[in-house]
C-alpha cells in the first residue's frame, strides 16, 4: 500500500466536463448537399395567416416535416409554420403566388403583409456564419441551415406582426382613457367598447402558444453543430429582447381591458340603480296620489 506521503503526491488532472454541443462548430457538421445550388440568393418571411393547417398542404413535395419544408418548382424551397408564417428561399413571384394561394384553401385569419423580414443568404465556405448586415452567410445551403434560418425569420415575422397588432390595440384605448381623464364616461357606443376590450383580450392570447418564440428549435437537438449560428441569428434579430418588450405590452393592454370591463360594469351598475329608485319612487307617488286622491 502507498504511504500517506506518497498519496499526497498523487496529481490528478481531471478532464474537462463539457455539455454536449455546447462547444461544436458549425465547420464539424457532415457535408450535406445544397438544396439550393446558387451562391447567393434571397429569403423572405411574411405572415399568411394567423394559422394554417400544414398537414393539409400536399400539393407540394415535402422534404421535411419539423419545420414543414416543400421544394418549389423552379429551384425554390419554402417553409411553412403553423402560426402562420411562411419563409420562401431562392422563391420566384410566380411560385410565391401559387404557395399562397394553396396556403389559403388550407388557412383561418387575415395575415399582414407588412410584416416580414427579408435577407440574402450568401454562401461562403471559408468565412465564419451568420449575419453580416443584410446578409446571413452560411458555409453550405444544406437544409438543415435553410431550415434553422427559417425558423428565425419565421419568429422575427410573428413578433414583427404581434408588435404591429398591439400598437392597434394601443391605438384603439388611449381615446377610451382619455375619455375617463376628461369627464368619467366613454364617447363610444356599448358595441364598440365591447369590441375594444375583446381585441385586448385577445391580445396576450395571440403570443402564448402559438410560436414559442423563446423555446429552443427542435432540429437543434439531433444537430448540435448548428447551436452557434443560431446563437448569432437570434441575437441578431432580437428575439429575446423583442418578445420581452411585446410581453410587457400585452400585460398592460390586459390591464387596460380589465380596468375598462370593471369601468363598464361600475357604469351599468349605476344605471341600474337609478333605474330602481325612479321606479320606487314612482310606486310612492302612486301609492301617495291613490291614498289622498280619494
Amino acid at each position: 500500500m502507498d504511504s500517506p506521503i506518497e498519496r499526497k503526491q498523487i496529481r490528478w488532472t481531471p478532464r474537462p466536463r463539457t455539455r454536449p454541443g455546447l462547444h461544436v462548430k458549425t465547420e464539424k457538421l457532415p457535408f450535406q448537399r445544397p438544396v439550393i445550388p446558387h451562391a447567393q440568393f434571397p429569403a423572405t418571411a411574411i405572415m399568411a395567416a394567423e394559422r394554417i393547417d400544414v398537414r393539409a398542404i400536399g400539393e407540394f413535395e415535402i422534404i421535411a416535416k419539423s419545420p414543414f419544408t416543400v421544394k418549389l418548382g423552379q429551384g425554390g424551397i419554402a417553409a411553412v409554420f403553423r402560426y402562420g408564417a411562411v419563409v420562401l428561399f431562392n422563391a420566384s413571384m410566380d411560385e410565391k403566388a401559387r404557395l399562397l394561394e394553396t396556403i389559403a384553401q388550407h388557412s383561418s385569419g387575415a395575415g399582414d403583409t407588412g410584416a416580414g423580414e427579408t435577407a440574402t443568404i450568401q454562401v461562403s465556405p471559408d468565412e465564419e456564419e451568420g449575419p453580416t448586415g443584410p446578409c446571413i452567410k452560411i458555409k453550405n445551403a444544406d437544409r438543415l441551415r435553410l431550415q434553422l434560418i427559417a425558423e428565425v425569420m419565421a419568429k422575427a415575422a410573428m413578433l414583427s406582426f404581434q408588435e404591429r397588432r398591439a400598437a392597434r390595440d394601443f391605438d384603439l384605448a388611449e381615446p377610451l382613457a382619455r375619455d375617463l381623464a376628461e369627464d368619467g364616461r366613454f364617447s363610444a357606443k356599448p358595441a364598440e367598447l365591447l369590441k375594444a376590450v375583446g381585441n385586448m383580450l385577445l391580445a396576450e392570447n395571440r403570443l402564448n402558444g402559438r410560436a414559442g418564440v423563446l423555446d429552443r428549435p427542435d432540429l437543434l437537438w439531433d444537430n448540435p453543430g448548428l447551436s452557434g449560428l443560431y446563437a448569432r441569428l437570434e441575437g441578431d434579430y432580437e428575439l429575446h429582447d423583442r418578445a420581452a418588450t411585446l410581453d410587457r405590452k400585452l400585460t398592460t393592454l390586459s390591464h387596460t381591458s380589465e380596468t375598462l370591463v370593471e369601468t363598464m360594469r361600475y357604469h351599468s351598475s349605476h344605471r341600474l340603480e337609478v333605474a330602481i329608485l325612479l321606479l320606487i319612487f314612482t310606486e310612492l307617488c302612486l301609492g301617495l296620489y291613490g291614498h289622498f286622491g280619494h
